[in-house]
């Protein structure tokens, strides 16, 4: 429990700001400039996955603080916080932290300890990161030929209350953007399909999963439309300038609402193989979504094309063991395998299925058993 004359300490280094239950205080993937200390309630810390569930890593108690490394860098979050009840949280900046480093020296004192972990951490990442990007292949951007243009969709409505917009300044060229996230703790799930793909009441999250920046075009998926590392944002101009710019130029006369989604989702992916392509799960996923929409149009040419893709990355991302959240992993290994079977893979489509049987998920486990009778009846 924090004491009395800690709270009277933060009051006097920050007017108190009140979250309702159920609100977000802050999106993973979106910039930060702040930290904030709990007076009341408590707040769930959740990281989305790249299948769009959220696993809640833990809970903030009256005198904790998350946030903390927003003060220091402007690298976007890395996990949402969410108010689990009415909650009151005192905020710190860069502007008051000189006051909070007097004031609570307990509390700052928690905080040093908890940055220096941090620090080194992401020390190691960007180590890896540059070491990496350093000597990768650099791919070509293209517009796959199995691609039709020209789909007439209407954009799927949504629930204005599942939605929070918020500002920021684009990582690439630095104008303000205005960033629409989905308030995915409060929405519904309407139905799933055989592959686990989840469909919700208030939206179509396909629609949402990547941002654009009007002013440069730049486009990545919401979780790291953010986090691009300044070593990087001189060879994104210059992808953007040479090679996405004269594409979009010579199709635009082609492009629907869907088209421009569809482009938007080969931007990201052909940017994230050109500088972070040891993601196999991100690359994979955003083809597993682009599966999908072609799906939803009836793009049986490019629906198999990108069933390709997505085979291809998720079985290196679980054949060298990449996704640490089992209940993720289980999800997309039982999606592949059924993506395995509806493209003719069969013998693939068995082993991964083995896999899924394995998962202590009984809704996964059982569907992966029926999967499997399904195969074996194919094989007879």
């Amino acid at each position: 429990m924090i004491q009395d004359e800690t709270v009277k300490q933060l009051l006097a280094i920050s007017e108190p700001k009140d979250f309702a239950q159920n609100e977000y205080i802050c999106y993973e993937g979106h910039p930060g400039h702040e930290m904030y200390i709990v007076l009341k309630g408590s707040v769930g810390v959740y990281i989305n996955s790249a299948i769009g569930t959220m696993t809640e890593i833990c809970r903030i108690r009256p005198g904790d603080f998350f946030g903390e490394m927003s003060i220091f860098d402007d690298l976007p979050r890395s996990a949402s916080c969410i108010a689990l009840e009415d909650t009151i949280c005192v905020s710190v900046n860069k502007h008051n932290l000189t006051r909070f480093f007097e004031k609570c020296p307990d509390v700052a004192a928690k905080l040093l300890e908890n940055m220096s972990g941090r620090i080194r951490h992401l020390d190691h990442e960007l180590y890896k990161t540059e070491r990496f990007v350093n000597n990768q292949h650099k791919p070509e951007f293209k517009i796959p030929e199995e691609y039709r243009f020209s789909h007439v969709v209407e954009k799927p409505p949504i629930a204005l209350a599942s939605t929070q917009n918020q500002t920021a300044a684009c990582p690439i060229c630095g104008e303000k953007i205005n960033v629409l996230y989905l308030r995915r703790n409060i929405m519904h799930v309407r139905k799933t399909d055989a592959d686990l793909r989840v469909h919700y009441a208030e939206c179509q999250p396909l629609w949402h999963e990547i941002i654009n920046c009007p002013h440069c075009n730049y486009s990545n998926h919401y979780l790291y439309f953010f986090r691009i590392m300044p070593f990087n944002v001189e060879e994104i101009k210059q992808i953007l300038k040479e090679q996405h710019y004269p594409v979009f130029e010579e199709k635009k006369e082609l492009c629907t609402a869907f088209d421009h989604l569809v482009l938007r989702y080969l931007q990201a992916i052909h940017i994230n193989e050109t500088i972070n392509a040891a993601d196999n799960v991100l690359i994979g996923t955003l083809w597993l979504d682009l599966y999908w929409l072609a799906c939803d149009v009836g793009d049986e040419e490019f629906a198999t094309f990108c069933a390709h893709n997505f085979t291809e990355k998720l079985k290196k991302a679980i054949d060298c063991n990449e996704i640490s959240d089992k209940t993720v992993k289980y999800n997309l290994v039982f999606t592949l395998a059924y993506i395995l079977m509806r493209t003719g893979r069969f013998d693939e489509a068995v082993k991964y299925c083995d896999i899924a049987t394995t998962c202590k998920d009984h809704v996964i486990k059982l569907q992966a058993y029926k999967l499997k009778e399904t195969l074996d009846a194919n094989k007879k």
